[in-house]
């Protein structure tokens, strides 16, 4: 199903939340021998919405009127609110042993002292904030793999 929030995007502003710059998250991998990629499970479509902004999403069916409680695809500022929610919720290990770009995440580890560790503190992040993991698409303890689109290796 597919609803047209045309109206409701042209009424709302422009976040200019920046995403971060892919050449920098990629780069900022550079010395860490183990890796962790991580996807989360249906993206910004865990994020809830406010009560009061429920009603704008509202659609019609031959069943009823509904509306969404999560954040539905097409509206413009899915994903910045996304990207802002993961800054947030991952601020205390973004650089030092997590990198996220909006539902993608790898966790950085130098050693394998360290990286049960990290895993365990990125999990518990996203358990904090309820969010869920794809793991069809995640990779734990590996020295290459995916991120952004580009091949990671050592």
């Amino acid at each position: 199903m597919c609803i047209d929030y045309s109206d409701l995007n042209n009424a709302c502003p422009k976040d200019h939340y920046p995403h971060p710059e892919i050449d920098q998250k990629v780069q900022s991998l550079e010395g860490f021998q183990f890796k962790c990629f991580l996807d989360a499970y249906k993206g910004y479509h865990q994020v809830q919405m406010k009560r009061e902004d429920e009603a704008k999403t509202t659609f019609h069916t031959e069943r009823g009127t509904f509306c969404y409680q999560k954040i539905p695809f097409g509206l413009k500022n899915a994903g910045a609110t996304y990207q802002r929610l993961m800054d947030k919720i991952s601020a205390d290990q973004i650089g030092r042993n997590i990198e996220v770009y909006v539902d993608d995440m790898v966790i950085k580890s130098r050693n394998e002292e360290t990286l049960l560790h990290d895993v365990e503190e990125t999990l518990k992040t996203l358990a904090k904030a309820q969010m869920k993991l794809n793991p069809t698409k995640c990779t734990f303890g590996v020295k290459e793999g995916q991120f952004l689109g580009y091949q990671i290796s050592k």
